[in-house]
């Protein structure tokens, strides 16, 4: 054999293994549920992500969303496009600076966010009420390994 696992015999015992397959579970309920709105889930965080920014600050750049949804900021660029393309959010001028571009959510957005946090707090819910009790533990715990991440 090429390789030998510490979890060659018990697999079970993996905790990246068990991280990995109950995200595939979760992300397989949320892309079925976003796909009734046209929208991939990346598309969801970014479009998400600036619906809280804009809540939150005056101006919102693309560097903000990418920075809240810890993703990429090429992958944010890319995302950004084709929510533009979908009429979900447009660029206008910063009126701090008129050098860079900002972003807002246009009405058919708001709309399709709406529905879509809707959909997705339902399968969260639904998700890890199997939890119980330990919901608010394991969302600690999540906190706690994304802080060490950074």
């Amino acid at each position: 054999m090429a390789f030998e696992s510490k979890y060659a015999d018990n697999a079970g015992k993996s905790i990246g293994l068990s991280f990995i397959k109950a995200y595939n579970v979760w992300h397989r309920r949320i892309k079925s549920k976003l796909s009734d709105l046209g929208l991939t889930h990346p598309q969801f965080v970014v479009l998400a992500s600036l619906g809280y920014l804009e809540k939150h600050q005056e101006e919102v750049r693309q560097i903000d969303i990418a920075n809240n949804a810890d993703i990429d900021v090429m992958t944010c660029s890319t995302i950004v496009r084709n929510l533009e393309k979908l009429a979900l959010v447009y660029r206008c001028t910063s009126k701090q600076d008129t050098r860079a571009k900002v972003l807002s959510i246009t009405d058919e957005g708001n709309q399709i966010l709406s529905q879509a946090l809707t959909l997705v707090e339902g399968v969260d819910t639904a998700f890890f009420s199997v939890l119980d009790g330990d919901q608010a533990v394991l969302n600690q715990l999540l906190k706690k390994l994304i802080a060490k991440g950074k």
